[in-house]
């Protein structure tokens, strides 16, 4: 028989074990923070460690700023509930990344001064991650450079980069129709998609909705109160993340090789029916990217604006890789099929075309470039920016003059401006 003092003593001797594996814990957690924080003061930086590699692509070869930018980048991840649109990025300041109050990039670094003369023209951008300007600084970004070009041919831009992370067509629209709504028209509006309009209809087996909305899903739902399981199994990882021991223990792995490195645009294999007819698949994205093209042209009628509407570019695309391009495609390689069927299917949607081009399909730029363009399988370095930006303003050039003429012919003048003779 089990006598009482037996089982205090069992109680007791298993107290002592938990509390000394408790205290034993709480000692290493609080030297690996302590060293860790030591570290960081002795290096001159209070920042995080950087996880994203991509500092180390070779369009930045000899660019010393590269891995000081990832660090900033990594720093102005910090996203904000906007209506009608889900996020934006939080303001941010920093040396080569600045975001305003509207959660809007900096498109200042080539805006001529209020003295310099040439015709004014508003334009705004919009676009994904790409366009926002995922691996370049603010003076670097594709609206930026932009700017730049067009100021070349005697014109004064103002240029509103509303380009946001991880954003599909129809986020684009809605933000031009909000802007619109409240007054603000612009002259020019550029769209440059394709990449995120494919990759959501890859990752969730359904063409047209915002990336990742079955996270969206399950966020309106968390406040049930059959919920409460998943409310506090979210609170012990977000406490177990952020444990010192937790952090060391997985950059080991990493570092060993035992644990992969964590991508910056997040894949899983696609359901089954997507998997079963990825040219069908392909085939819908592209309609629901034509059909934002044929609301955005009708806004344009309405409120006097013209639209121009570009289908990026992908590593796929790109036939002569360096050895870091390479290895990036080789990530993405699960990808591959699906793109190439999304992209192929523009193609022919685009050679049907009646009454003049849509799209400009920009997929093939880089095709034949021999040097260094892209910092992962769809993201540009600064160099890749800068072909986009010069192909774009031609365009627009092109535009503003055919829009010049058209108004010359309607009120009897030429496009010299010279009276025409009836």
């Amino acid at each position: 028989m089990v006598k009482l003092r037996d089982i205090g003593r069992l109680v007791r001797d298993a107290w002592l074990v938990v509390g000394v594996t408790m205290l034993l814990f709480c000692l290493l957690e609080g030297g690996i923070s302590l060293a860790t924080l030591i570290g960081r003061r002795l290096s001159g930086s209070e920042q995080p460690a950087l996880w994203d590699t991509r500092y180390q692509a070779d369009t930045y070869a000899g660019r010393s700023w590269a891995r000081e930018y990832y660090a900033e980048l990594q720093r102005a991840w910090e996203l904000q509930w906007t209506s009608y649109v889900y996020y934006r990025r939080k303001p941010f300041h920093g040396t080569y990344i600045n975001v305003d109050t509207n959660g809007l990039r900096a498109t200042t670094a080539w805006t001529p001064p209020q003295r310099e003369q040439g015709t004014s023209v508003k334009i705004f951008v919009f676009g994904g991650s790409t366009l926002w300007g995922t691996g370049a600084r603010d003076a670097y970004t594709i609206p930026s450079l932009l700017a730049r070009e067009l100021r070349k041919s005697g014109l004064r831009p103002e240029i509103t980069n509303f380009g946001e992370t991880g954003y599909v067509s129809t986020q684009e629209v809605i933000t031009l129709l909000l802007q619109l709504r409240n007054g603000h028209h612009p002259d020019i509006a550029i769209f440059y998609d394709g990449v995120n309009d494919t990759f959501s209809a890859y990752q969730q087996g359904v063409a047209g909705l915002p990336m990742n909305e079955g996270n969206r899903a399950t966020e309106f739902n968390l406040s049930r109160a059959s919920q409460s399981k998943r409310r506090r199994a979210m609170v012990v990882r977000d406490v177990v993340d952020s444990l010192s021991t937790v952090r060391l223990l997985t950059s080991l792995l990493r570092r060993s090789g035992a644990l992969a490195e964590p991508r910056t645009v997040a894949g899983r294999p696609p359901r089954d029916d997507l998997a079963l007819d990825t040219g069908s698949a392909g085939g819908r994205v592209v309609d629901m990217y034509l059909g934002n093209v044929q609301l955005v042209r009708a806004l344009g009628e309405h409120y006097h604006f013209k639209s121009l509407f570009y289908w990026q570019p992908t590593i796929f695309q790109k036939e002569h890789l360096t050895s870091y391009e390479r290895k990036e495609r080789s990530n993405a390689e699960y990808m591959a099929p699906f793109v190439g069927a999304t992209y192929a299917a523009m193609r022919r949607s685009l050679q049907d075309q009646q009454g003049g081009q849509l799209v400009r399909d920009l997929s093939p730029v880089f095709s034949g470039v021999r040097e260094p363009i892209f910092i992962d399988w769809h993201h540009l370095g600064e160099s890749g920016n800068e072909i986009i930006a010069r192909t774009v303003a031609g365009d627009i050039l092109r535009a503003i003059a055919a829009g010049a003429a058209e108004r010359g012919a309607a009120s009897g003048v030429d496009s010299g401006g010279a009276r025409r003779k009836d």
